[in-house]
């Protein structure tokens, strides 16, 4: 019997022992963890649990240091040590091993813990579980379906003259497609990095070397999200805490001139005293599409919409329930043709994080449909932002963090068919390139000579016309203008006679006489010489212009 005690003493004794050294060396672990050194915490740690596997506070800092090593997987594994899936007051601990294999894109494995949280409490099931189940499940179908019907999708890095050893981010492009701008991360001395604009041109098919935007677009503070209208004429962007703001941060415009920079707040119509950033325009120049978390819309962040008038910025609404959610919507990109909106959303059913989705319209006046997600692979457990689309509705943008040259890199890729937006044809393409008022010259627009009979291979360019101004409800002028050969009389009856012919012409392709008008000029207005053949025929012209 004293033999028994005595061995049970030393036993207890030794135990305390033991459990001290390890508190020790979980305090130590606790400090490797707090300096970064990973590998030397998780090597203690190992040893801790070798001795004490009924002990959760290692397993916690293990799956933490997981987590910070970016591997989810070996967290989720690491908890199920400590959880038991029969114990209903274990839910939340199930709940997070879900979620663990769910944000590094293992959703069976999340499906099945996320069924046995909804098992354990039914109640928090209903409220934050069902939305995971459903992700998880459409995620499994979009892999097996990319199994069966792969969908192509081989992003091409940009290039070194736009992407550098930092991270690149937000691209925008012109709608020419000769113009990138984007958002550099950049180091100053000792700082913070600094998120200062850059911007590229294309020359001969190659992107050049990005050259810094000056003061004031760019300034000592973060500035973000930058687009462009569609004739390049207007700059819009975000800006933080800034003395003249209403909110946190605020949408700020001005003319795209290197020469003169000068941005104004875009005022109470559009900004509020919460956040309001990434916005961008229509390409008829009416609307403006942006993001905010002010009150009044359905979750987070929601996308919302100004009209622009003759009277400026009208007061925001927001745009309704098909793209908004309980949850954030973000960078919404509207197409050149205006019926496709590209956004991401974590609100939406999808993949991870923020997937990105696309909504239609059937025509400018229609409300959008419900957005489809892109899929994957486009989509992933990852986070999916800010992509923008080519004018020619095939080529998308993103910024990435895939093998590259720095941190995130802008990327491109050709669009799933399903997704490509319409291609414009060349009159929506100088339409929405030109200039409020701006004089636009019909390329194949036709006539006899000393006449004004329309020759018949003129009929196709008036046609996509007609279409265009039914289908965007713009009122346009229409102009004749001849050379300085001849009388100048005459000259201004045969400009005239073209213009109405052409008016007649878009009249009887149901378009309304209230949206069209004539005027002929003869040759006081030319826009060449009129001392050379090349002049005269430039000279010799039938146009149009975009009015109010």
């Amino acid at each position: 019997m004293r033999f028994l005690i005595l061995f049970l003493f030393f036993f207890a004794t030794t135990q305390t022992f033991s459990q001290k050294r390890d508190y020790k060396k979980y305090d130590k672990a606790i400090k490797l963890f707090q300096k970064n050194d990973l590998e030397k915490s998780k090597n203690l740690l190992f040893k801790i649990i070798e001795k004490n596997t009924e002990w959760d506070k290692p397993f916690i800092l293990l799956s933490n240091i997981y987590i910070n090593e970016n591997d989810l997987y070996a967290s989720a594994k690491t908890l199920l040590n400590i959880y038991d899936i029969q114990k209903p007051s274990d839910y939340l601990g199930i709940d997070k091993i879900a979620k663990d294999f769910y944000k590094n894109g293992f959703y069976s494995e999340a499906l099945y813990y996320f069924n046995i949280v909804c098992k354990l409490d039914s109640n928090y099931c209903k409220e934050k579980t069902s939305f995971y189940i459903k992700n998880c499940d459409f995620a499994i179908s979009e892999m097996n379906d990319a199994i069966s019907d792969p969908v192509s999708f081989n992003p091409i890095n940009i290039g070194p003259s736009i992407n550098s050893s930092m991270s690149e981010i937000g691209p925008a492009i012109t709608s020419d497609n000769n113009k990138i701008v984007f958002t550099r991360r950049v180091e100053v001395n000792d700082k913070k990095p600094q998120e200062d604009f850059y911007f590229s041109e294309k020359i001969n098919n190659e992107w050049q070397k990005a050259i810094a935007y000056p003061y004031p677009l760019n300034t000592n503070n973060n500035e973000g999200a930058l687009s462009f209208s569609s004739d390049q004429s207007l700059i819009i962007y975000t800006a933080c805490n800034r003395e003249d703001g209403f909110g946190s941060c605020d949408l700020y415009y001005g003319f795209n001139n290197l020469d003169n920079l000068e941005f104004y707040n875009l005022g109470k119509s559009v900004n509020s005293k919460y956040w309001d950033s990434q916005a961008c325009f229509s390409s008829d120049r009416k609307y403006l599409y942006f993001v905010s978390n002010r009150p009044g819309g359905y979750g987070g962040t929601d996308i919302w919409i100004s009209e622009i008038t003759k009277n400026g910025f009208s007061p925001a609404y927001n745009a309704g329930p098909s793209i908004n959610t309980n949850k954030d919507e973000m960078s919404p990109f509207i197409h050149a043709d205006n019926l496709n909106l590209y956004f991401s959303s974590n609100g939406h059913v999808g993949m991870g994080d923020y997937d990105l989705f696309l909504s239609k319209r059937e025509g400018i006046q229609s409300k959008w449909q419900n957005p489809k997600n892109l899929g994957y692979p486009i989509n992933d457990h990852k986070s999916q932002n800010s992509l923008i689309v080519s004018s020619d509705g095939k080529t998308a943008y993103f910024n990435s963090s895939f093998d590259g040259y720095g941190l995130d890199d802008i990327f491109y890729f050709d669009l799933p068919e399903i997704f490509k937006a319409n291609k414009l044809n060349q009159i929506e393409l100088e339409i929405i390139q030109s200039k409020a008022g701006e004089e636009i010259v019909f390329q194949n627009v036709l006539f006899s000579s000393n006449s004004f009979k329309l020759i018949s291979d003129s009929l196709y360019e008036l046609d996509l016309l007609a279409d265009y101004i039914i289908k965007y409800n713009i009122n346009i002028l229409i102009e004749g203008h001849t050379d300085s050969i001849g009388n100048s009389k005459s000259n201004l009856i045969l400009s005239k006679n073209r213009a109405q012919t052409v008016y007649n012409y878009l009249i009887s392709k149901s378009v309304k006489s209230d949206q069209i008008s004539f005027r002929g000029f003869g040759d006081k207005m030319p826009i060449s010489s009129n001392n050379t053949e090349l002049g005269r025929s430039l000279n010799r012209r039938t146009s149009f212009r975009v009015v109010d």
